[in-house]
């Protein structure tokens, strides 16, 4: 395993890590007439799972960014900047979501416009990059469910 591997795999190890503790950890009832459920029936399920997903797939392409950054591709610095916020707003958005905050809304509203942005620049990379695409498809499906909110 070369280091490119190593860095990607390794990102995606950890994404996934905090997307399933973050989905399965609010999973579970302690009284049903003081808690709503975070979990398949909330309002907010398709978009929240759309949040993880797009995270998942941001991880993955910043690890990919850095890696090739580290090899001298400096055309892939907007890309990883732009995940990084992708990053920060799926992850807010799945928490605020989970609790059914009263920002959920407006962070949706935030959330697409930072994932539309995200996939408008990765989209410049797609062609040569897997992860680059993966991660514009996944900021697209993001960006839409947000809209539904």
């Amino acid at each position: 395993m070369n280091r490119k591997q190593f860095v990607t795999k390794s990102a995606a190890v950890i994404a996934t890590t905090g997307a399933l503790t973050q989905l399965f950890g609010q999973d579970h009832k302690h009284d049903s007439n003081t808690m709503s459920s975070p979990g398949k029936n909330s309002k907010y399920a398709k978009a929240m799972m759309a949040a993880i997903h797009c995270k998942l797939a941001a991880e993955v392409c910043l690890g990919h960014c850095i890696a090739e950054m580290a090899n001298g591709d400096k055309s892939l610095g907007a890309c990883a900047t732009s995940t990084m916020e992708v990053i920060a707003a799926c992850e807010a958005f799945t928490t605020l979501a989970s609790q059914s905050s009263k920002f959920t809304k407006k962070l949706a509203s935030l959330c697409e416009d930072i994932c539309e942005a995200c996939a408008k620049e990765c989209k410049k990379h797609a062609d040569h990059h897997k992860e680059c695409k993966d991660c514009m498809e996944s900021c697209n499906a993001c960006a839409k469910e947000m809209d539904k909110i």
